[in-house]
């Protein structure tokens, strides 16, 4: 996606923050994911930069932890 993002638009990612939080899934995303609502998910809300602090994406994932880990690797 980055690299999308560099030759189509000439914009480069420099650096990303991600936030990661333990939360209920609210009424219309556990009926879009089959769930009942108040159920355990894991937010991670990440926003990736530019050069001079610019944010150019923002990005939120809502994931099921029963059977799988997060893990991130950052270049």
């Amino acid at each position: 996606m980055y690299s999308m993002y560099e030759s189509q638009f000439g914009v480069r990612m420099v650096r990303a923050e991600e936030r990661l939080k333990a939360v209920e899934a609210k009424a219309d995303v556990a009926k879009a994911l089959g769930l009942k609502e108040g159920y355990p998910l894991l937010s991670i809300e990440r926003v990736s930069f530019t050069y001079g602090d610019k944010p150019m994406e923002w990005r939120l994932g809502l994931c099921l932890t029963d059977d799988h880990h997060y893990m991130s690797e950052l270049e």
